[in-house]
């Protein structure tokens, strides 16, 4: 494989050759935030093992379901061990020198490695296993209906990331700076906004204390589909 590498606006891209599938135009693309220092976890999140599999494993898997080939992952503290672990799984990897600056950088960064004629990024975190390619489909699938919107998961009472932000949000969203991430666009949409019931979206594993519970949420959320 060829790699190509660029510097603009502080990012470092490591860009493969892409397939034909992920170059076609009109397609969206997704945008998986793997940047953080994962503070709380005390080690990499990114690089945690559940069912066999790294959490950003599972991230990228579930989103090639929806998307195939198109996606970008945002990397930045641990972006040495995860370009080991992803190896030549990744389409376009992103390294957000940034990262400290919080998830408004790494989106910045996702969104600017996006093409052109992209039509919309299903932005999404690493850290949420048990929301899989089936709830990321439905996501994708509501925003075909009604592509000038947007649509966000809901869970918990609140709504959030994983979401389909369509190009003309993409201004907004490279202007966001410090831990302000894509909710805080999300919010300014108003009745523009579709919210898409998510139960799987709302355990993120930020601690050790939520990954003990994967097990047993993950059949709870099965039971639940």
């Amino acid at each position: 494989m060829v790699f190509a590498a660029d510097v603009r606006r502080g990012y470092r891209f490591r860009i493969l050759v892409l397939t034909a599938a992920a170059a076609a135009a009109n397609e969206v693309w997704a945008v998986i935030l793997a940047a953080g220092a994962s503070t709380r976890f005390g080690t990499p999140k990114q690089l945690f093992r559940w069912r066999g599999r790294t959490l950003l494993q599972h991230a990228l898997a579930h989103a090639r379901q929806t998307v195939s080939d198109r996606v970008v992952i945002v990397t930045g503290a641990y972006a040495n061990q995860l370009d080991v672990v992803l190896g030549p799984d990744r389409a376009v990897c992103v390294y957000n020198a940034g990262w400290r600056d919080g998830m408004g950088s790494s989106i910045r960064a996702g969104i600017a490695a996006l093409p052109g004629d992209c039509p919309a990024a299903l932005v999404m975190p690493c850290d949420q296993p048990l929301v899989d390619g089936r709830d990321l489909a439905a996501l994708v699938g509501h925003w075909r209906k009604r592509p000038l919107r947007a649509v966000a998961s809901g869970y918990a009472g609140i709504f959030g990331i994983p979401a389909v932000l369509p190009a003309r949000l993409f201004p907004a969203l490279g202007e966001l700076h410090g831990d302000r991430g894509a909710r805080e666009v999300l919010r300014r949409e108003g009745h523009r906004l579709d919210v898409l019931e998510l139960p799987a979206g709302h355990l993120d594993v930020d601690d050790r204390f939520a990954a003990s519970r994967l097990d047993d949420e993950d059949a709870g959320t099965q039971a639940d589909r």
